[in-house]
């Protein structure tokens, strides 16, 4: 008797383990992003890219800013660019999820665009960065792609580039 208490004891206490090394690693900081988006231009080049509002989050993502928490959007300056970056703070899975799919359907739109003539968009394209982490969602494109994909995830899950 008493080795089956000691026995699910220990396995309360692993799971609690568990549970809170999990939490801990989708630990997300509550960032705002405009401010969060004036320290990477100060880091990153934001060349071929000019800062857009919700008319043009609607017409390139299908997203209505005003059903999430806060929303970064830098859009390609020019037809011809395929430099981008959009990070949104969801405020929840189901909408995590919806922009998800609104930035893979983006990323394959641009792909479609390019294909057979725009070797360089198309190679940025293949190469672009997309991830959620907590409540963020966060799709990069562009030369510096990987560099900046990993200074947001710093800045959103331990406050970096402060």
């Amino acid at each position: 008797m008493k080795k089956v208490v000691l026995v699910e004891i220990l396995l309360v206490v692993l799971l609690a383990g568990v549970m809170t090394v999990l939490l801990w690693r989708t630990r997300t900081k509550d960032v705002v992003l405009a401010e969060m988006g004036a320290r990477l231009e100060e880091q990153f080049s934001f060349e071929g890219m000019e800062k857009a509002g919700s008319m043009r989050v609607k017409r390139n993502y299908g997203l209505n800013t005003a059903d999430y928490s806060d929303i970064l959007c830098y859009t390609p300056d020019n037809t011809m660019s395929v430099s981008e970056l959009l990070v949104v703070k969801t405020g929840n899975a189901a909408l995590r999820q919806e922009v998800l799919e609104a930035v893979e359907g983006r990323l394959e739109t641009q792909k479609q665009n390019f294909l057979n003539y725009g070797t360089d968009q198309t190679f940025l394209l293949e190469h672009a960065t997309v991830f959620s982490e907590g409540e963020y969602v966060v799709f990069v494109c562009g030369t510096e792609a990987d560099a900046m994909a990993a200074a947001i995830r710093e800045e959103i899950t331990e406050g970096g580039l402060r």
